[in-house]
């Protein structure tokens, strides 16, 4: 045993012999070990052998009774005469049935209200108890069998702490409606994947408008999709009817699973050409959507869902159905190869064949080199014409100290994803802000997300997503925006090499700007 274990064994002996004084000894013992099994030392140091038993028994009480599939919550800050013990902290505890996602979900919450964790302590633990919900004892370790008792997830968070009523309300509710949106979503999962199995074996069926190809295509994305590539959240099928405003998008009672339930969240009754926009029209040789919602998980991790459906079409080519998934790609769908990924590998085919280069070529690697580094958002969301512009665009670029912006504007218009690419001596925070404000005043931007890419390539990206105001009408010159980007973060030493050059000349103007360009701070 090493030191460190010895030294979390004594303190635990320690915490086990306060606990085993008081009432119901035996379950408090074997509790205060499961509880702190995984915590480290460190943590557990912090706090002195009284509070750790306090910690623990008072965890106990609250977790006593718990009836059904009732979610137990409580928020305070403990005070040393009610609680028996203290914390700089507020507390969050929960007993809930196990489940996954509620660790993720429950920080992802707390996240969202700006609040941080100091401390999670998150044992999973078989408890027996009587009709009444009454806590009777502890299922042996190893136990794994369902007559041992009830799987259930014990959580207590230490957070920042929070002193106004109103604000432990909001705490409390915004964890509660997120484990509610994970218990729907994990009861939920089985039926969502058999709703993708379906979608893929009837396509040779309900999309004979499709090439053979096509057809194989679309069954191997919505299996893979149902092969860990996908955390589904949601689902629900629409059909089309005709209404006072012209054809409408109207739910198919009783269809929506998980997030999508009717019980859990009702379904507007939207217009259809909210499925897409002149060129953008879905046609029946294209029935596949995949974009992002305009909503955030609460489930698992944040950031928009991904939203991926199949549309159904009459003999005379109009949209008469829809079946929607909603939830997240996996981590594994973002890592995979392109020509491992269904429908993007299709895609990925496509822009190589209309860009005229050999596949073996230097040039043809480059192009394949650009595809498989793309964010992996465009290559499930843009189309091969989209993917074929922005790629030769950088292409063309050829490891040249230059600034380029791409602009893709979504089908639904629900957002502008933009890759900008800086020289990378360039790139810092200070660039970044101003090419965000740059393009979210331009695309009249309400909401912005972004990530960076900066690595051996004489280039920096950045990837932004622009979310505009509400249905704003955006018209944007691409051209114009790169010019102010370029301004923006231009360095004195790029304006005096420029003033050096038209005054000396090339040669002898880049050659004061090496001598004299980083001599002045």
């Amino acid at each position: 045993m090493s030191h460190n274990n010895e030294k979390k064994e004594q303190v635990l002996e320690q915490v086990t012999r306060i606990v085993a004084r008081g009432e119901g000894r035996e379950l408090g013992a074997g509790f205060v070990r499961r509880f702190f099994r995984r915590v480290p030392l460190a943590e557990l140091e912090d706090c002195s052998v009284q509070d750790l038993a306090a910690m623990a028994t008072g965890f106990l009480d609250f977790a006593r009774q718990r009836v059904g599939n009732e979610i137990r919550f409580r928020v305070y800050n403990p005070h040393s005469d009610r609680h028996g013990w203290e914390s700089s902290h507020t507390i969050i505890e929960i007993v809930n049935d196990d489940m996954p996602f509620l660790v993720d979900s429950v920080v992802l919450a707390l996240s969202e209200l700006g609040i941080s964790a100091h401390l999670i302590i998150h044992p999973v633990m078989r408890v027996v108890r009587d009709q009444g919900g009454h806590l009777m004892q502890l299922a042996e370790d190893g136990e794994g069998k369902a007559e041992s008792g009830q799987a259930e997830s014990m959580m207590h968070l230490q957070v920042d702490r929070q002193n106004y009523p109103e604000m432990l309300a909001k705490i409390e509710k915004r964890i509660l409606a997120a484990l509610g949106d994970v218990r729907r979503a994990v009861s939920d999962f089985r039926p969502m994947l058999d709703c993708a199995h379906e979608i893929a074996r009837e396509l040779p069926e309900t999309h004979k408008a499709l090439s053979e190809e096509a057809r194989e295509e679309a069954h191997d994305f919505f299996e893979w999709l149902a092969n860990d590539h996908f955390t589904f959240l949601g689902y629900r099928e629409y059909v089309i009817e005709s209404g006072e405003d012209g054809r409408v998008l109207r739910a198919v009672a009783d269809s929506g699973l998980g997030i999508m339930h009717p019980e859990h969240r009702e379904a507007p009754v939207r217009p259809l050409s909210e499925l897409g926009r002149g060129s953008d029209r879905p046609t029946a040789d294209d029935p596949i959507i995949i974009t992002k919602t305009n909503a955030t998980s609460s489930v698992h991790r944040g950031g928009y869902m991904d939203y991926i459906s199949v549309l159904y079409f009459d003999d005379e080519g109009r949209v008469t159905g829809e079946k929607r998934l909603i939830g997240l790609f996996t981590s594994g769908a973002y890592i995979r190869r392109c020509q491992d990924t269904p429908l993007v590998r299709r895609k990925v085919d496509e822009v190589v064949k209309m860009s005229g280069l050999q596949a073996g070529s230097h040039a043809g690697k480059a192009l394949m080199h650009i595809l498989e580094t793309l964010p992996r958002d465009e290559l499930f969301q843009a189309s091969s014409e989209e993917l074929l512009e922005m790629a030769m665009g950088i292409l063309d670029l050829q490891e040249r100290s230059q600034t380029r912006l791409f602009i893709r504007r979504e089908r639904f218009g629900r957002f502008f994803s933009c890759l900008v690419f800086i020289p990378r001596d360039r790139f810092n925070t200070e660039n970044r802000e101003k090419i965000q404000n740059i393009l979210k005043r331009a695309l009249k931007g309400e909401r912005l997300d972004f990530a960076v890419q900066v690595g051996e390539s004489k280039l920096a990206r950045v990837h932004l997503v622009v979310r505009p105001k509400g249905d704003a009408a955006v018209d944007f010159d691409i051209e114009a925006i790169e010019d102010k980007i370029k301004q923006a973060i231009r360095s004195w030493e790029d304006e005096l090499t420029e003033i050096l050059v038209r005054e000396h000349g090339e040669e002898h103007g880049l050659e004061l700007a090496r001598r004299f360009g980083r001599a002045f701070p």
